[in-house]
């Protein structure tokens, strides 16, 4: 008999090496073990920097808060800044045609504004102070807003801002010192909602 080498006598051929699902399994033990190791490692770094130096910290993260609101706050400042004139007011009725659900016309939408005005006075460029909320989850609640808490007597009331955003629409609340509330409900750029009370 001749000794072929490419002859195997119909036996399988021998596997060599690691099979694929154990290759797979490997990858994935490795891949979560770096992942892992990023995590305590981060936690390590991020937790040295709290403890030497804790207000310092909170200040960079406020400041980061602050910075992931700004274009919100600016969007809404100038709406304020265009409700002060019929021009500016009938240009946000024209841009924002969700304003037609609470007033069918220019015309009812510039007399609101108008009884608007004296309240409204120009915001801060600066944000101030308040509730930031991110929610990924709930829809925004079309019922009535939540009410102000009663000022206490005797106190001086301080402006009050809040603003939540969820899935793209982003709700902006501020009440002035010891005064009126504007709301703006806002779907990515455009108004849906204003009220002033």
């Amino acid at each position: 008999m001749v000794d072929n080498p490419w002859d195997n006598s119909g036996l399988p051929p021998e596997k060599k090496g690691m099979g694929t699902g154990m290759k797979v399994l490997l990858g994935c033990g490795i891949t979560l073990l770096i992942v892992m190791g990023a995590c305590v490692g981060g936690g390590l770094i991020l937790g040295r920097m709290i403890k030497k130096d804790p207000k310092g910290f909170e200040a960079r993260m406020e400041a980061f808060g602050k910075g992931l609101v700004q274009k919100d706050w600016d969007h809404f400042r100038n709406l304020v800044d265009q409700l002060q004139t019929d021009e500016g007011t009938l240009a946000v009725y024209r841009a924002n045609p969700g304003l037609q659900q609470e007033h069918s016309t220019e015309a009812q939408f510039l007399e609101a504004a108008r009884g608007w005005r004296p309240k409204l006075k120009p915001l801060p460029s600066e944000i101030p102070e308040g509730r930031r909320h991110r929610r990924h989850r709930q829809e925004p609640s079309a019922g009535p807003e939540p009410a102000e808490p009663p000022p206490v007597d005797g106190a001086e009331q301080t402006p009050s801002f809040e603003i939540n955003k969820v899935f793209g629409t982003t709700i902006i609340r501020y009440r002035y010192a010891g005064g009126p509330r504007i709301s703006a409900t806002f779907d990515g750029e455009r108004i849906k909602r204003l009220v002033v009370d």
